[in-house]
């Protein structure tokens, strides 16, 4: 076996090590469903690709460690939507603030807290920052002690596309109309899963701290021109309970939302960004980004070079 193939094999080896892994803290060792049906189930709940995408940037930093810090972003859709894309990130980051990192937007669909426990513990203990990002969404998964096993896909992760909403943007009176409609449907499962998602929360923000990764909760966009003070409510509930976090844990908890100056045009409906909205949002994240870089004294220390000596001068007779 060659070294590309060798490396390629152990690849995908910490991959199922992984995911078996995964299976196993959720409870998933010996699933009494049919593994087709399970697999089925997965790529529809869990983001299809965007979840395998997740698994496998797990393992390849697992499997190779960055020399350079490591900045991951978790969360569900609207948390994959956020960034232009990895490359983008990086660069950015390198080009307003001089600082070398890999950037990695692992956002999925219906990613939950819950899951997030799963990842932070097969992280790499490497210099990490670790946006877990925060929305009503992520409020409103179920108690579960057990999750979807998974299947290693490489084929499904290599088609991964991190941004795939419709390219149909809502009108205004369509996103207006999601506002009464989440209140009704949404909000009383918001209420009643809302301690338990941010006992998960904690769980995340816990385990990434003991493992040395830098956690820090991150407040994700919202369409606030049409939903104007219609969510105050959940909202404030939510951002109570990560600021009680934040204190405790001595964690920050980002919210620029505001600052982001994002417009209607700038969502799709009210929670996931288009484009635009992207380019404007992903600019403040990376300026986050080389802060926290700095304050946690992730930053290399220049390269020590010799003096060039400097040719003595000739005696004066």
């Amino acid at each position: 076996m060659n070294c590309g193939r060798l490396t390629r094999h152990l690849h995908f080896a910490l991959l199922a090590a992984l995911v078996l892994a995964l299976a196993t803290l959720l409870g998933l060792a010996g699933a009494a469903h049919p593994a087709s049906a399970l697999d089925r189930e997965a790529k529809q709940l869990m983001g299809g690709s965007d979840w395998y995408h997740a698994l496998e940037v797990i393992a390849s930093v697992n499997e190779t460690p960055p020399e350079v810090p490591l900045v991951l972003l978790l969360g569900g859709s609207a948390a994959r939507e956020c960034t232009v894309s990895d490359g983008d990130w990086t660069a950015q980051v390198l080009r307003r603030g001089g600082l070398e990192v890999v950037t990695r937007n692992i956002g999925s669909r219906n990613q939950s807290f819950y899951e997030n426990v799963a990842f932070a513990k097969a992280l790499p203990r490497v210099p990490t920052i670790v946006y877990i990002g925060v929305n009503l969404g992520r409020y409103t998964f179920a108690y579960t002690t057990s999750a979807v096993p998974l299947t290693p896909d490489p084929e499904i992760a290599a088609r991964h596309n991190q941004h795939h909403l419709p390219r149909t943007i809502l009108t205004l009176a369509e996103k207006r109309a999601l506002v009464p409609r989440w209140l009704t449907r949404r909000y009383p499962i918001f209420r009643s899963r809302y301690t338990y998602n941010l006992g998960q929360l904690e769980r995340v923000i816990r385990i990434c701290k003991r493992r040395g990764l830098h956690p820090v909760m991150l407040d994700l966009p919202r369409n606030m021109i049409v939903i104007g003070h219609a969510f105050d409510r959940p909202i404030q509930r939510y951002q109570q309970g990560c600021r009680a976090l934040a204190k405790k844990y001595h964690v920050p908890f980002l919210n620029f939302v505001r600052d982001a100056r994002l417009l209607n045009r700038d969502f799709q409906d009210l929670a996931h960004i288009v484009e635009s909205g992207r380019t404007k949002f992903q600019r403040l994240l990376s300026d986050k980004t080389i802060a926290l870089l700095k304050r946690y004294d992730m930053v290399p220390p220049p390269i020590y070079e010799e003096p060039t000596p400097t040719p003595s001068a000739s005696p004066t007779s």
